[in-house]
């Protein structure tokens, strides 16, 4: 199983505001579904309830949580456990938030990221890890635009 980060974050590493993204760019969804269709995703419970805990269609949902649990989607309260449940699977997309990005952002194989170019507030943010690339992580893939570029880094093998 390969475990793919996925996530956006500002020049400063913001991903969130009060429980939110602080920004709205398409083509950034756009990227996110066309590289996550199909695949599960692996969520906080903030992520899934800034989702109105809606499943996002076309991948399995699956939640980390140790204080709810949810009738419609898988919930865990380890990763460990969330992992071990989806073990079958070719890639699994974790998508934030903050903290369960750095629960795993030291056993990641892969980060693809979208920096959006714009500084925001936020109260939440990504682990750094641009002082790794080169060492830790080496970046294998980019698309510039206007206002964001895409990123795909591949962890270094030892």
């Amino acid at each position: 199983m390969s475990l793919i980060i996925i996530a956006a974050h500002d020049p400063n590493l913001v991903i969130g505001r009060d429980g939110t993204l602080p920004w709205h760019y398409s083509e950034d969804l756009k990227f996110f579904k066309k590289t996550t269709m199909g695949h599960p995703l692996l969520m906080g419970r903030g992520v899934f309830e800034e989702l109105k805990e809606k499943p996002l269609p076309g991948r399995e949902n699956v939640v980390l949580s140790r204080s709810k649990k949810y009738d419609h989607v898988p919930v865990f309260s380890e990763i460990k456990d969330a992992l071990q449940y989806l073990s079958n699977h070719e890639k699994v997309f974790i998508i934030g938030g903050g903290e369960i990005y750095r629960q795993t952002l030291d056993i990641a194989d892969e980060l693809v990221i979208t920096e959006i170019k714009k500084e925001y507030e936020g109260d939440v943010f990504f682990p750094e890890y641009r002082d790794k690339i080169g060492t830790i992580w080496k970046e294998t893939w980019r698309e510039d635009h206007d206002n964001l570029s895409f990123m795909r880094y591949l962890r270094v093998k030892p």
